[in-house]
């Protein structure tokens, strides 16, 4: 057995490397640890996330590399605050309280977003509707987020940093929170 996962499971090492107050290490060791049974995670921020329309988990620390990542500021550095997969189920259902447009499964995606707003805030702010508004939501359901305008999709994503080497986070936190949420989806 080596020492990274990726490569016990037959595939190549991934560019891991977190830069941490202790120097650089692999993501799965710096920002993933389980203690008492229990997996945490340090995670960056979570709000709901636009154009998607769902609550995103920003984490830090990831295995991928990619050249336009949108997470850069933090996938590759230690960033954010140690949160189990307790705490986490905490957060989506206080996030499930607040949805405000429930999407069928099939819909559980950031492509199928732009179909009911394009989040321009018109119908809120001015009280009529945009010309390129699709006309399918009430203003009741255009909420305010920290990146603007649209609907509260009943969608949790983990995103930023992937540690995807270590499913077990993912399959704990899933778990959990499909027990203690009614009709949130998950994605990963």
């Amino acid at each position: 057995m080596s020492s990274c996962r990726m490569v016990d499971q037959g595939f190549p090492r991934g560019k891991c490397l977190t830069q941490t107050q202790e120097g650089v290490k692999p993501a799965c060791k710096a920002t993933l640890r389980q203690s008492g049974g229990v997996w945490s995670r340090v995670i960056k921020s979570a709000h709901l996330s636009r154009p998607e329309d769902y609550f995103s988990i920003y984490q830090s620390g990831c295995n991928h590399a990619c050249l336009k990542c949108h997470s850069w500021e933090f996938s590759q550095i230690f960033s954010g605050h140690w949160m189990s997969t307790d705490d986490i189920v905490e957060m989506c259902a206080e996030y499930e309280k607040s949805v405000t447009l429930v999407e069928p499964r099939e819909r559980a995606l950031m492509s199928t977003a732009t179909d009911f707003c394009r989040h321009c805030g018109s119908c809120v702010l001015e009280g009529k509707r945009s010309r390129h508004c699709p006309g399918k939501l009430n203003p009741e359901q255009v909420v305010l987020s920290p990146q603007g305008w649209g609907p509260a999709r009943n969608i949790v994503a983990f995103t930023g940093g992937d540690v995807v080497c270590c499913a077990e986070f993912y399959a704990e936190a899933t778990r959990k929170i499909k027990e203690k949420c009614e009709n949130i989806f998950v994605l990963i």
